[in-house]
């Protein structure tokens, strides 16, 4: 007991040996519990100014071998693997406990086109350009990367990144022309845009466009949504939707009345806002413009009504006629939108069909509304929406749940984000090369013209290949 307090008084309060050398048991005691009270009351200061502080007492030989480890141990960002791997080789010479890298290795699969491997964080987000040159995402790892799918044949797969400063993005969108991506920041809970810069010899950048949002309120942004046309943007909470304009303004604020909301997107066409939250419905909203491109106000258009339990999430088809919606329910299901909604009409109900598992779910309707791809946890299911048959089962093709879907314009390529697994994964479109086959043939005999005999004969020709190639015909 004797050598423990005079241990505590030197190491810890600095007092010296021949200070402590005539002291008594008692006294080294008494000298031990008032550095330790002091500690103690310093420890709760701290504690109550959000200040995180560690006390240990350790022998002088171990505080300089940890020290020794730690500076050997050190990893700059960027370094190359053979400089990691030199420096780990030398740190555990030292003694130091190397943390080894997880390994994330996924299985194969005919279907699977490409994988884009880069982020060191858990990808958040994936939107594709309207043209199909790009696929951005954004990760927790506090960047945005643009991918080049003119690569995707390539072994190595290109792609551009930008630093987020002091904060990460939890959504991207591209802009309708496809010169800038629309971020929000989970930190700031915010939208910042950035803007992709040509460079000399074809190569693309990501800059910070200078374009920073307001804070709309103090709940977190769950969806965000550009208008095709330009005009607007819009950030959905869990109470409500907002409406800007490119430049940061607010243009309207909507209650849902549907508290929490689950899920929002804009329609391609940039004139509807859809809704998801607690209730089975799906609310739509027209955002309304003058001719001469003014804002004039945000209406209520139509509801989706069928589900049985809160929609999870939903999906446009490319012309803004279909949607695609997914429930707690257990089942997805088709719509028709392209209704009479101004004389009351009624969306209606074109399929649906059962899961066949339960669990958080996320819904992508092919841009040709051919198919509908449903993920649930770490798997994939892609239905016809004709007949709401099951045509492509992909289980557990990611390492983590699922965080994002994203068509590629022309519905050939499936993009999916595997959340912690880092992975974003292309499946070729076998099931809507099967579905335009059967749509398309039938017709090519009952043609008007010639032209457009010969424009089938092709359409179903080019499927035929590719399905061929993929060994799926």
């Amino acid at each position: 007991t004797t050598k423990f307090c005079k241990h505590v008084c030197t190491k810890m309060a600095g007092v010296s040996d021949f200070i402590l050398t005539d002291l008594t048991a008692t006294h080294y005691a008494i000298a031990a519990a008032a550095v330790l009270g002091l500690i103690g009351a310093l420890y709760v200061l701290c504690s109550a100014l959000g200040v995180r502080i560690s006390v240990e007492v350790v022998d002088d030989r171990e505080t300089e071998q940890r020290g020794s480890a730690d500076e050997s141990s050190e990893e700059q960002e960027g370094s190359t693997k053979g400089q990691r791997q030199k420096r780990q080789q030398q740190a555990k010479a030292k003694g130091a406990k190397v943390k080894p890298q997880r390994k994330v290795t996924l299985p194969s699969h005919p279907l699977l086109a490409a994988e884009f491997k880069g982020h060191t964080g858990p990808v958040l987000s994936l939107d594709s350009d309207g043209n199909g040159k790009y696929v951005a995402s954004c990760s927790e790892d506090r960047t945005i990367r643009l991918w080049f799918m003119k690569t995707l044949q390539e072994k190595e797969h290109k792609y551009t990144r930008k630093n987020v400063d002091l904060d990460h993005a939890t959504h991207i969108k591209f802009s309708p022309d496809g010169t800038a991506v629309v971020t929000c920041l989970a930190g700031a809970n915010s939208l910042h845009v950035f803007r992709l810069v040509k460079q000399k010899g074809g190569n693309v950048s990501v800059a910070d466009a200078g374009v920073e949002f307001p804070q709309a309120g103090p709940h977190k942004i769950i969806s965000i949504g550009i208008a095709s046309t330009g005009k607007f943007v819009m950030t959905c909470t869990e109470y409500s939707f907002t409406v800007w304009t490119l430049k940061g303004d607010i243009l309207a604020m909507v209650e849902t009345h549907q508290s929490p909301n689950t899920c929002a997107g804009v329609s391609p066409c940039g004139k509807f806002i859809a809704c998801a939250g607690f209730t089975p419905d799906v609310k739509l909203w027209e955002v309304g413009f003058s001719k001469t491109g003014e804002f004039q106000q945000v209406s209520r258009a139509m509801e989706l009504k069928g589900h049985r339990a809160s929609v999870l999430s939903l999906s446009f088809s490319g012309d803004s006629q279909r949607m695609a919606t997914v429930s707690k329910d257990g089942t997805w299901k088709f719509w028709d939108i392209d209704v009479r909604y101004q004389l009351q009409e009624d969306p209606r109900l074109l399929q649906s069909a059962a899961l066949p598992e339960q669990g958080p779910s996320l819904v992508a309707l092919a841009p040709d509304a051919r198919v509908v791809a449903v993920a649930i946890s770490t798997s994939l299911f892609l239905y016809s929406s004709s007949s709401g048959e099951l045509m492509q089962t992909l289980v557990n093709m990611h390492g983590d749940a699922i965080t994002s879907l994203c068509w590629e314009p022309s519905s050939l390529y499936l993009a999916s984000a595997g959340g912690g697994d880092r992975h974003i994964r292309l499946w070729h479109n076998a099931p809507g090369l099967k579905e335009t086959v059967r749509e398309l043939k039938p017709k090519i005999p009952k043609a008007s013209s010639e032209p457009l005999k010969r424009r089938l004969q092709e359409q179903v020709e080019k499927a035929e290949e590719r399905l061929k190639s993929l060994g799926q015909l």
